[in-house]
């Protein structure tokens, strides 16, 4: 069913302090089982009879008998989630430390390990001391202000393919999660692309999310009432995520760019940052950049065993000799 929606909102409140052991989304275990199901295991610290650390994975079996811990599948950030107290800075960056190093020494033996840091984790020395290489990926924040401020914020240009979409589109929201996993499965095809998320684990995401009113999807139609876009986002206390984006193949930017700006909006008024979920490309990169906001830094921990990179590597030379 689609709702004829208006996001935009008064000037944001203030924010909700975090739970420390779910700072996002990703961390919930509504969102681990519904992503990781029987793969899905967890290593905790406790203290005083309490649990004041968690590491959640997934723990999937790959080509040649390999193991790795890896993020569920549609889990853009995970890593540690610690309570680490209120004593002095100095102290819970102390407490921190032993709390992650506790953690990784729970992991079981695998060939790898994969994950992309949450924002509250501003360092990764705790995984290098214990043999992790650690790299970077960036993302772009907004965090929550006036609504005016954010519009003139962004780039000419954006606001334009904003201020034209308007003139084109009408933005409603989709509360059908097949509907919206057709959409974007048909946009790729006709692309001649493979979907990347099985449509299955789509709809069980955005079907789970939009229950417990932590997702919403949103579409932009055209005066022939045709659907042309549609994005799906998710909430947590403290930030939103850009997680999914279709369009039809012929169509530019400017509805998309209508729809993230509703998005944002929605965001602010509830008084959360609105995370574009990472940066992939040049590309996107100049896309996003338009609505203004800062790049942050994600850390990415990872490890393999030499035997695990030589298979790795024998695989994909394999895939690659069946492809020619």
């Amino acid at each position: 069913m689609l709702q004829q929606v208006s996001l935009t909102g008064p000037s944001a409140p203030p924010r909700v302090t975090p739970d420390p052991l779910n700072p996002t989304v990703f961390h919930e275990d509504w969102w681990l089982q519904a992503m990781a199901g029987d793969s899905l295991q967890e290593v905790t610290v406790s203290s005083g009879g309490r649990v004041v650390g968690r590491l959640p994975f997934s723990l999937r079996r790959r080509p040649g008998g390999r193991t790795v811990c890896e993020m569920p599948v549609l889990t853009h950030f995970l890593g540690p989630a610690i309570d680490a107290g209120s004593g002095s800075a100095a102290n819970r960056a102390l407490k921190q430390a032993q709390i992650t190093r506790e953690l990784l020494q729970q992991l079981p033996r695998t060939g790898g390990f994969q994950q992309r840091m949450h924002r509250g984790v501003e360092e990764v020395m705790s995984f290098q001391e214990n043999g992790f290489a650690a790299s970077v990926d960036f993302t772009f924040e907004l965090h929550p202000a006036e609504e005016e401020f954010l519009w003139k914020g962004m780039r000419d240009k954006t606001r334009n393919m904003i201020r034209r979409a308007r003139t084109l589109y009408t933005v409603e929201a989709i509360d059908d999660a097949e509907r919206f996993a057709a959409l974007y499965a048909g946009n790729l095809r006709a692309r001649g692309e493979d979907s990347y998320y099985p449509p299955a684990e789509i709809i069980r995401l955005v079907g789970t999310a939009q229950a417990r009113d932590q997702g919403r999807v949103l579409a932009a139609r055209a005066a022939d009432g045709s659907l042309v876009a549609a994005i799906f986002y998710v909430w947590d206390r403290q930030s939103a995520y850009y997680l999914l984006s279709t369009r039809l193949p012929d169509s530019d930017n400017s509805a998309v760019s209508l729809l993230l700006w509703e998005a944002i909006c929605h965001t602010n008024a509830e008084g959360r940052i609105f995370d574009f979920d990472g940066v992939s490309s040049q590309g996107n990169r100049v896309f996003f950049t338009g609505f203004g906001g800062v790049i942050r830094p994600r850390y990415v921990v990872t490890r393999q065993t030499a035997l695990y990179r030589l298979a790795d590597m024998v695989t994909r030379r394999c895939k690659a000799l069946l492809r020619r």
